[in-house]
């Protein structure tokens, strides 16, 4: 069992007595997960939508109530947890992307210091090399409401909301972030290959300075050959 880091269980907490829309934090009505209505359906596209923007948190059981803005649901009970299996949750979300694509994400149950009702509370964890593709249009058994569309790229937008990839700002958030990510893997991969022809590079800790990325330590490498080669030529002398 993966061991949580320290004040994760302090930040679920706060986000239940500090509620808070954000890009990625969203509070939902206390509803079961049934998989094809139309909460569940839009449900399993917020999970899209942050999957797809960085990952994030959707919060179960908590209404917006006039003046005071989102509250503990009043009709919210432990019977609605129950729908909330981690398991089953992620197989009818992954059910909804494109095969061979697989949204991590897990369930924790914390319980409102002032209500003492549990509350699912859904971490759902970014992409690793490219975005999910929503694989067929879905639905809605209650309302025969079209939920999910077929081909959609959901995104997560600073205002909160969950919409299709389609803005120039979606577009050039979505870029930038597929770029970092595989700048981070090409840079680990030439790591480690370095590593196999010259040995360690240097170390990503000190004793005097805080730790540093892998491609902080990798660009400093590079400046450093590059240094020390331009010294040989006679350059900079």
């Amino acid at each position: 069992m993966a061991i949580e880091p320290p004040g994760a269980v302090h930040f679920r907490q706060r986000l239940l007595t500090q509620p808070s829309e954000r890009q990625d934090v969203d509070y939902k009505a206390s509803l079961p997960f049934r998989g094809d209505d139309s909460f569940s359906l839009k449900l399993a596209r917020h999970i899209l939508g942050m999957a797809n923007s960085g990952g994030g948190w959707l919060v179960i059981g908590f209404s917006e109530a006039p003046g005071e803005g989102w509250v503990p649901d009043s009709s919210h009970d432990d019977s609605i947890c129950a729908s909330y299996d981690t398991t089953s949750l992620q197989q009818r979300v992954n059910s909804s992307v494109e095969r061979g694509q697989r949204i991590q994400m897990k369930v924790h149950f914390e319980r409102h210091p002032d209500t003492c009702q549990r509350h699912p509370i859904l971490q759902v964890h970014g992409f690793d090399r490219g975005p999910f593709v929503c694989r067929s249009d879905r639905t809605a058994t209650d309302t025969n409401a079209k939920v999910l569309n077929k081909g959609a790229v959901y995104v997560r937008r600073p205002s909160a909301e969950t919409v299709p990839l389609s803005s120039q700002q979606d577009w050039d958030a979505m870029i930038k972030h597929c770029v970092a990510l595989r700048r981070n893997e090409f840079i680990s991969q030439l790591r480690d290959l370095l590593e196999e022809m010259l040995g360690p590079l240097p170390s990503t800790r000190s004793s005097t300075r805080a730790p540093r990325s892998s491609a902080q330590v990798f660009e400093k490498w590079v400046d450093d050959m590059r240094a020390g080669s331009n010294r040989g030529n006679g350059i900079g002398a």
